[in-house]
C-alpha cells in the first residue's frame, strides 16, 4: 500500500547537495562509517540518509560501469 510522502525537515538543494557529497566521497575511496553526520536530531538523521543514498549510488554507478567494461 502506497504511503502519502511526508515532508522533509531540511531542504530539496540542501538534500541533492549531501547526495552529491556522498556519491564524491565512494569515489574518492571513504569508508561508509566516515559519513560526516551523526545521529543526532531528526535533521541530522536526514542528512545522514541522505549522504548515505549518494554513497550507494556511486557504488552502483562504479559496479555497473565494471560490468558493462568486462564485457567488452
Amino acid at each position: 500500500m502506497p504511503t502519502e510522502p511526508t515532508e522533509s525537515l531540511i531542504g530539496r538543494n540542501e538534500t541533492m547537495e549531501i547526495q552529491r557529497t556522498g556519491y564524491r566521497a565512494y569515489l574518492a575511496g571513504l569508508s561508509p562509517t566516515q559519513n560526516p553526520y551523526k545521529r543526532e536530531s531528526a535533521e541530522s538523521i536526514e542528512r545522514q540518509i541522505a549522504w548515505f543514498r549518494g554513497y550507494a549510488a556511486s557504488r552502483t554507478d562504479r559496479a555497473r560501469a565494471n560490468r558493462q567494461a568486462a564485457e567488452k
